[in-house]
């Protein structure tokens, strides 16, 4: 009889295999967690606790520019062409500004300058400048000035400004070549159809005795020569300064000649007229004259003030301050009261330390008794103008 099988010993086997699977997979649990405790600890250390190098990186260097290319010859030639040309315009525009200041230094006598060209004058009451004029045309030798001339237009009435005319047609502008190589320019004014007076100091530097006339009414620049002079030096209480120019061209028939008369009293409203210097330089005219354009003429500039005192009457060579505003280049330019007679003649202006100085002009008595001395006539009227 077969021995029986134990059938326990099986279920037991099976049990211990069961067993030793639950603890491999007990360990495996533990390795894996440790496994996952080493990794977090790594991530944390890799995270929190490492040293944090920066590293910095450099760009490359920028390579280099290229190297210049050579100028073109033909381009650099046309440079220095245009140059040369910007060189010697320049050249003449300095030239051309030379020219000007010398032409339009004050001629308005100063104290200390009387010409104003920086040019020392000969003592008051030298020879005359120019020529002499034995006889002056219209007056007979000997009888001391009688006027004969044809007496100027009526005077106009009304105002400042009805003057004008009067004074354009009368008034010039003088222009006189020195020794020096300058030009001294100043105003006149007509006392006959082909005389002229003005100051002394404007024409005595004049290369014998020649100088230009000018104006807008006349049309063209005339010739005149100087036929008589006075003083024209360093101005003085009294001192005389006056010259006489002759218009060797015909006059045209519409220019009047401008009468004299007595000098008004203080505050009596005069006009001066003239061509100063600071105006014209805003002149396109006189920028072509002086360019050598005779069909150029500068305007005319004309100022109202009034008589501010008759100085050194007893003298017979009174002198006025005014107000009628004069500079540079008003020199020898008439001055008129409202009746259209010339009451003085520009002359100088005293510079002083403070204000504005004083604006004068010498009286038409003075100027009236040069005349004479010289056989000019001129149209006189004694009595004042009412206006």
């Amino acid at each position: 009889m077969a021995d029986p099988v134990n059938m326990n010993s099986g279920s037991q086997g099976g049990n211990d295999n069961r067993k030793g699977n639950a603890g491999l997979k007990a360990v495996g649990f533990v390795a894996g967690g440790i496994l996952l405790l080493l990794i977090g600890l790594g991530l944390g250390w890799y995270f929190f606790y490492r040293v944090q190098v920066n590293v910095t990186v450099q760009a490359p260097p920028a390579p280099p520019p290229p190297p210049a290319s050579k100028p073109d010859p033909a381009a650099v030639r046309a440079l220095e062409e245009a140059l040369e040309k910007q060189k010697q315009s320049n050249k003449a525009l300095e030239d051309q500004i030379a020219k000007l200041r010398d032409a339009l230094q004050g001629n308005v006598c100063t104290i200390t300058d009387p010409r104003g060209l920086g040019i020392t004058p000969p003592a008051p009451g030298g020879t005359p400048s120019g020529p002499q004029s034995p006889a002056t045309p219209g007056v007979a030798p000997g009888t001391k000035g009688t006027a004969v001339e044809p007496k100027p237009g009526t005077p106009p009435t009304g105002t400042a400004a009805d003057l004008v005319p009067v004074l354009e047609n009368a008034t010039v502008l003088i222009l006189a070549p020195t020794q020096q190589g300058g030009l001294s320019a100043g105003s006149g004014f007509f006392v006959t159809a082909n005389t002229v007076v003005t100051n002394n100091h404007v024409v005595r530097g004049a290369v014998d005795g020649h100088v230009f006339l000018t104006s807008r009414k006349l049309g063209t620049v005339m010739d005149g020569a100087v036929v008589a002079g006075v003083g024209g030096g360093t101005p003085t209480p009294g001192s005389a300064d006056f010259a006489v120019v002759r218009v060797s061209e015909a006059v045209p028939a519409h220019i009047r000649p401008l009468g004299l008369s007595v000098e008004p009293g203080a505050l009596k409203d005069v006009v001066a007229a003239g061509y100063p210097d600071a105006v014209l330089r805003n002149d396109r005219n006189w920028i072509d004259l002086l360019k050598g354009d005779p069909s150029k003429a500068p305007e005319l500039i004309v100022t109202k003030g009034s008589i501010s005192a008759i100085q050194n009457r007893e003298t017979g060579l009174p002198s006025m301050p005014h107000t009628a505003n004069i500079s540079g280049g008003n020199s020898g330019g008439p001055l008129i009261d409202m009746c259209g007679r010339v009451v003085g003649i520009n002359t100088f202006v005293s510079r002083a330390e403070a204000g504005a100085g004083g604006l004068f002009a010498l009286g038409a008595t003075g100027i009236s008794k040069f005349l004479r001395d010289n056989n000019v006539a001129f149209d006189w009227t004694e009595a004042p103008c009412a206006k």
